[in-house]
Parts: C-alpha cells; structure tokens; sequence
C-alpha cells in the first residue's frame, strides 16, 4: 500500500514532469500538480497518503528552485473530492466523513483552471475559502492544527465511527484505555 501511494502520487508525477521539462522550459511553461490538503493537515490512518502528498509538495519545491526562473510551479490543494476512490476506505470503516469536508470536483477542475491561466503561477492554490484557512493554521500554527485534529479523531473515537474498522482497533483500544 505505501509503495502503491507513493508510486500513483509522487513518482508517476515526478517521471511525468522529468519527460515533460524540456519543452516546457523551452515554451516557459507551467507544472500544476494536485496535492491534498494532507500534505498540511495529515491526518491518522492515512499516513502512506499523507507522506506521498507531503513528497510532492516537497519535490515541487524542489522543482521550483530548479527551473522556476523559467517553468512556472504550482501546488493546488483540495480536500476530500466524493469518488470511488474512497469506497474501499469507507468499507474498511475508515471514511474520512466527519473529518475531511467533501468538495464538488468542479471547484478544483475551476481552481485548476485558474492556476493554469493565471498571469504569473501561484505557488500554492487552495481550492475554498476554508482551505486557505486550513493550508494556513497547518502552516502557521502547526500546534494548534495537531490540537483540531486530535480532538476531531477524539470525538469520532468516542462516537464508535471507527470500532469496526480492523485497521484502526489498536487505536481504538489505546484511546479506551485498554
């Protein structure tokens, strides 16, 4: 699992990129690539998706010092976009509902655009207003977002959403005291 997140969110777009950078530098191009608002705010039970968020910010920077006085370097950060994708997780009993609010997918392909044709490229696109508020407490105040996030995984602990899940039952018993 952690190679396959690795592989799907930070190599694919590392090799794709690398292929990619000749004619890009040569037409002044852009790199928009989409992130996740946890690789800021990460969250448990989502530590190998978290970390290859995280690696792709971190390779955009990279990239940024690399080339971007010639090749324009994006980051657009959504939250939870309602897909299959989070089916499987969400049969394992680890949905992200109650902790990561779901956005329609227009709202990033619309921040996307807007990164795209932007006159000069953004560093870093949140894709709503709260998303900006959560990129900048994650940033600024890390403290106070580990604060948040152990209070909502409190809740939803206390709340049983996570007792059938096989994956979170060390968890489970660590905060039931057993």
């Amino acid at each position: 699992m952690v190679r396959r997140q690795l592989e799907v969110n930070l190599l694919a777009a590392w090799r794709t990129t690398a292929a990619a950078l000749p004619p890009l530098l040569t037409a002044r191009g852009r790199v928009i690539f989409v992130a996740s608002r946890m690789a800021v705010l990460p969250l448990p039970l989502a530590a190998a998706y978290g970390v290859s968020k995280r690696a792709l910010v971190a390779y955009a920077d990279a990239l940024r010092h690399e080339v971007g006085t010639h090749v324009g370097v994006s980051v657009v950060y959504p939250s939870m976009v309602a897909s299959p994708i989070h089916d499987s997780t969400a049969e394992a009993g680890l949905s992200l509902r109650g902790v990561s609010r779901p956005e329609p997918v227009e709202g990033v392909v619309a921040a996307i655009l807007r990164t795209a044709t932007a006159r000069r490229a953004p560093r870093d696109v949140a894709t709503t207003a709260r998303g900006r508020l959560e990129m900048a407490v994650g940033r600024h105040a890390p403290a106070l977002a580990d604060r948040l996030v152990r209070r909502t995984l409190a809740a939803r602990l206390a709340a049983g959403d996570l007792d059938a899940a096989p994956l979170a039952a060390a968890m489970v018993r660590r905060h039931r005291g057993r």
